[in-house]
């Protein structure tokens, strides 16, 4: 047995290992956590306190391979850069300190992610109220995708939100989310984006990144339903087409050649309005992706312009031939009436029996076939609207078709000594006495 000796022995080898432990010795690493961007450069650095002597530094991966760095020691102090951070960077390294026969470590979590671009939407050739359309919004090389969320915004409303499925989380990789959206007229004038957020919550990172749609003019609204304006007075009309970027505006009037800008801004003015500016306009809305046309009619409203009425036959018409009467007007004015009548020998105005057909609202034909001396007279053409009336006459004579007698207009020439006797009486009349003069002169002709 030892005894006292013993005992004194083991006491002063602890006083020893006391004296020599280096209570202060103690290892720092920084960051002790990092959510780096992949490709980016890492530093993490390892320092080493109260060791009176040399310190050995050692790196290392606490999982799988260490892929290493560039490694610098500077007495207590060692240094690691990673300069491309890469998926397998992905780990947990440890930096371990000798000092004096005594070893300590650290570990720092390095956490990887890959959010490098804006999302990718392709150009949409238009985007029209109530047609559903395909939206399409593509995330370039992400990582991880299981933290991703996309949104598809138009002005401040979420339209759809979309979290990937079905993902491969040991890669860098592309995603892509179709939308099919149905724009309403509310929409119109508003933004339309994709809005990408990658969150890691764990590490209270979070990245957005957002991009605006571009999309040709598409739903083209005016600022009022009324296209009328009266004669002599003032009208405006604004069109506003959907658009990224926005739309440039032009006005032009269909019938002007070459096309005539008539555009302010994105207003067509008329000022002084006259029958010439009555007509079809198109407003053309276009920007960089494509453009849009839409028409609008404009009407003046005022009294008819005077019509014309025209004869088919050159020269005074014979008997028995066949005559057209056209009457016409090239006015721009709605609400039009036109009416073709021969005026009578009395004041009352009296239409032409079925006779006359209505091309259209500015136009009646009157066919008269087989002419009769009957038929001479004062033929109207009457243009009428709410605003007024205006007319047009031509005087028509026949030329009886057996002895060459013209006979003048009847209701012309014969009114004023018939008194209140019919046309047609008249006409009886006067043929009668054109044949007994005929009889007369050959009884006076004296027989051989």
């Amino acid at each position: 047995m030892c005894g006292v000796k013993c005992i004194t022995f083991v006491l002063w080898i602890n006083i020893l290992s006391v004296t020599t432990d280096n209570p202060g010795f103690e290892v720092e690493l920084t960051p002790l956590k990092q959510v780096i961007d992949i490709g980016k450069e890492l530093e993490l650095t390892c320092r080493v306190k109260a060791c009176p002597g040399n310190v050995t530094f050692m790196w290392k991966a606490l999982l799988d391979k260490f892929h290493g760095g560039d490694i610098t020691n500077e007495q207590n102090v060692s240094r690691l850069l990673i300069r491309n951070i890469s998926l397998a960077h992905k780990n947990k390294v440890v930096c371990k300190a000798s000092c004096e026969g005594k070893v300590k470590e650290k570990t720092s979590d390095i956490q990887v992610f890959s959010f490098p671009q804006d999302p990718v939407l392709p150009k949409i050739k238009s985007l029209i109220a109530n047609h559903t359309q395909k939206l399409n919004c593509t995330v370039h090389n992400v990582y991880p995708l299981d933290k991703l969320q996309i949104e598809w915004i138009r002005g401040n409303e979420t339209l759809q939100e979309n979290v990937p499925e079905g993902y491969d989380d040991d890669r860098v990789q592309n995603y892509s989310f179709v939308f099919n959206y149905t724009p309403s007229v509310l929409d119109l004038g508003k933004n339309i984006s994709c809005k990408a957020t990658l969150t890691i919550s764990e590490t209270g990172l979070q990245k957005t990144r957002n991009s605006n749609a571009e999309y040709g003019p598409g739903t083209i609204t005016f600022s009022r339903n009324n296209h009328s304006v009266k004669l002599g007075e003032h009208l405006e009309i604004t069109c506003r087409a959907d658009g990224n970027p926005k739309p440039t505006i032009l006005w032009w009037k269909e019938e002007t050649e070459p096309a005539q800008n008539e555009s302010q801004n994105e207003k067509l003015i008329i000022s002084n309005a006259s029958w010439s500016h009555a007509g079809w306009y198109r407003c053309n809305a276009s920007n960089a992706v494509g453009s849009q046309q839409m028409r609008v009619k404009v009407i003046v409203l005022g009294p008819p312009n005077i019509p014309k009425i025209e004869l088919s036959h050159r020269g005074d018409p014979k008997e028995g031939e066949n005559i057209t009467i056209l009457c016409s007007s090239d006015d721009g004015s709605a609400e039009l009436t036109l009416r073709l009548y021969r005026q009578p020998q009395s004041n009352a105005s009296v239409a032409l029996n079925n006779s006359a057909v209505l091309l259209n609202n500015s136009a009646v034909l009157l066919n008269i076939p087989s002419l009769k001396i009957t038929d001479a007279g004062i033929y109207i053409c009457e243009a009428n609207n709410d605003f007024g009336t205006e007319t047009s006459r031509i005087n028509i004579t026949v030329e009886a078709q057996n002895d060459g007698v013209k006979i003048v207009d009847l209701p012309v020439a014969i009114l004023p000594a018939a008194g209140s006797l019919s046309l047609l009486t008249i006409a009886v009349l006067l043929i009668r006495h054109c044949r007994k003069k005929s009889r007369s002169n050959i009884s006076d002709i004296p027989l051989s």
